[in-house]
């Protein structure tokens, strides 16, 4: 079994409002654990938007943090909060990060731009701890921590380079998929991307637009509910869980749609979730 656990849910920006409490505000954040890690100890970090800081409220800050993240992309909205992650601002902590490159330009380049004078006071290299950054093929990589657990990444359909993972731990299968551009027909895709998603326990994908809202929207790179669903069941996949909320989402539109997905796939058995920050899933 493993441990799945949502500090950041939601798309484009970070939203903390009344109105969306129950789903939560913060931007993409998604961590796992082998079941074996009683401890905690091994971290596997999805994407370091703003419910990292969340997340870095449950991690020691005496030096000893050790943590792996795997980066779909640079947007800010998926690594706003790895400059203010305090564990890892500790003589001795470690973060190994590893993400897609783009153009020739390495995954250490462009976020050593991005984090840095005149974007942001605090260069990455001013934090205590130790913050390692590889770039990732499609070829994946193996963990060397408990559970034994296997990472692939598969280039998606976004606006720029982007990665979606498919993580084998503990003899199960998850996959996350946070931005995603649908087609226009909401029923296309990279014979590769339904390779990755193929027979995942849990499939952790974009969903943050209506087909409605996705008339105006279609080149924004992201996904309708309706393609998250035939992606999961093409795949035959049995758990789906909506993701990259609408940062203008309430949580009575997200409970209404929740409601509508459940019902459309009770008869084919897949299950359909919508995220919610602070929620832990046990696979």
């Amino acid at each position: 079994m493993a441990r799945l656990e949502f500090f950041g849910v939601r798309g484009s920006h970070p939203t903390p409002r009344l109105n969306n409490l129950k789903f939560g505000g913060n931007t993409s954040c998604v961590v796992l654990y082998s079941d074996t890690d009683a401890n905690k100890s091994y971290p596997i970090i999805l994407d370091l938007g703003t419910g990292l800081t969340v997340f870095a409220g449950q991690q020691p800050l005496d030096g000893s943090f050790r943590g792996v993240a795997f980066l779909s992309h640079l947007h800010f909205d998926h690594i706003q909060g790895l400059p203010f992650f305090a564990p890892v601002d500790r003589a001795g902590a470690q973060l190994v990060i590893y993400g897609p490159s783009e153009n020739g330009i390495s995954l250490a380049e462009s976020m050593g731009v991005l984090i840095g004078s005149p974007y942001f006071p605090v260069m990455l290299s001013d934090l205590s701890g130790e913050i390692v950054i590889g770039t990732i093929d499609e070829n994946g990589i193996d963990l060397d921590q408990p559970g034994h657990p296997k990472v692939f990444p598969c280039l998606v359909d976004h606006t720029n380079a982007t990665f979606g993972y498919r993580i084998e731990i503990d003899g199960k299968v998850i996959v996350y998929i946070p931005d995603h551009q649908a087609p226009s027909d909401n029923r296309r895709t990279k014979d590769s991307v339904l390779e990755l998603c193929q027979s995942a326990d849990i499939l952790i994908h974009d969903a943050q637009y209506t087909n409605e809202e996705f008339g105006e929207k279609a080149h924004w790179g992201h996904s309708t509910y309706d393609f998250a669903m035939w992606i999961a069941s093409r795949a035959m996949v049995k758990l789906l869980v909506f993701f990259h909320h609408d940062p203008r989402r309430s949580d009575h539109e997200l409970e209404a749609i929740e409601l509508h997905y459940q019902e459309l796939a009770g008869p084919s058995g897949l299950r359909v979730l919508a995220a919610r920050e602070g929620e832990a899933l046990q696979i």
